[in-house]
């Protein structure tokens, strides 16, 4: 008897320079999947114009730190968006309605970690509870 895997949901957040909203984003929708004992998901971060290799901002950190996160021992590096992400992934969300904190000061950041919060459990829901097959981030 063979086992089957179950596929797993795909999504990818995505900014600017994927070194502070789209990876503040992965690190809480990973946290919120691991609340609700969700396994299956992979949640990655791309920047549109990122800095490959960059790392992620300081004031995120301490942000997500702030709200109960534990940064992973490996650091986050950005990646540049590639328009064949948009096949790999089953669901790509867009952050740029989110103010951009970098060059804000740490105020500016814990604002977009604490909406990032309220939002992404909300789209937890949309994505799983409700099965909804275009969910929206607001």
């Amino acid at each position: 008897m063979t086992a089957t895997r179950t596929p797993k949901t795909k999504i990818l957040f995505v900014c600017a320079g994927n070194t502070c909203r789209s990876p503040m984003a992965e690190m809480i929708f990973k946290t919120i999947c691991k609340r609700h004992h969700r396994t299956g998901v992979m949640v990655r971060s791309a920047g549109t114009a990122a800095e490959v290799g960059a790392d992620m901002m300081p004031e995120a950190m301490i942000a997500l730190q702030d709200a109960g996160i534990t940064i992973a021992k490996k650091p986050h590096r950005a990646q540049q968006y590639l328009p064949k992400m948009q096949h790999q992934y089953d669901y790509i969300f867009d952050l740029r309605d989110y103010a951009d904190p970098y060059g804000n000061g740490q105020a500016a950041y814990d604002a977009v970690c604490a909406k990032l919060f309220v939002d992404l459990e909300a789209l937890y829901q949309q994505i799983f509870d409700l099965k909804n097959p275009h969910p929206v981030l607001c």
